[in-house]
């Protein structure tokens, strides 16, 4: 799973960002405090299941574009429950334990971590906010799991460079919109700015940053709200 970004594995500081309320929710943010549901049958599929709630650690793996609706967080969201690395069978060198993604001092001590793929359920989205995110993955870190996702779902291993590019356009997108907010506007209203046609670009700003040309919007950003 080495690539051609970075040392291997990266550490903490490589992996994950500064933590800030104005980011918005983001695929990868790690919460703590929210209820997992898991089902259990004792292998007995003509049973009623056994529903079991339990407070954990996930992290948010909706794709950011399906994460929300018209700048709204969608009402439910798909997470997988946080566990140590050893219990996934993943070794601090990180070969193996494909079924997971791995997640650096995750607490800041020193511990390997990982977000578990093959223990999911859906929750409300009120149980994903500011005040229980406890992590957010930094760019090359969002690759990072893009490629364990791809991984263990395709059985495809994408290169990390190739997905950080695919993905440059999202990235730059949930970037300016947390600079939006940090100017205090709406936070509603910033996916609508972006779907606005601006005449000094010629077409919408989303299509700007399609193609690459974020400094022109993030210019555009500074004067218009």
């Amino acid at each position: 799973m080495q690539d051609t970004i970075g040392s291997w594995p990266p550490d903490r500081e490589v992996f994950f960002r500064p933590l800030t309320p104005l980011r918005p929710i983001f695929q990868g943010d790690v919460f703590t405090e929210v209820p997992h549901v898991k089902a259990q049958a004792a292998d007995r599929p003509g049973g009623e299941p056994k529903l079991h709630v339990e407070r954990r650690t996930v992290m948010a793996l909706a794709y950011p574009c399906e994460m929300y609706e018209r700048g709204v967080l969608s009402m439910v969201q798909t997470v997988a429950v946080v566990r140590e690395a050893r219990k996934v069978g993943l070794p601090d060198d990180w070969s193996g334990g494909f079924a997971a993604c791995p997640l650096p001092s995750l607490f800041a001590d020193g511990v390997l971590w990982a977000a578990d793929f093959r223990a999911l359920c859906g929750v409300d989205r009120s149980f994903l906010a500011h005040t229980n995110r406890i992590a957010t993955l930094s760019e090359i870190g969002w690759a990072y799991l893009r490629q364990r996702l791809s991984l263990y779902f395709a059985r495809v291993t994408q290169h990390l460079d190739d997905l950080q590019q695919a993905g440059r356009a999202t990235w730059d997108e949930t970037e300016m919109w947390e600079q939006w907010n940090t100017l205090g506007r709406d936070p509603a209203g910033y996916q609508a700015w972006l779907d606005t046609p601006d005449p000094n670009i010629g077409f919408s700003r989303r299509r700007a940053l399609d193609r690459g040309m974020r400094h022109l919007v993030a210019s555009t950003l500074m004067v218009e709200g």
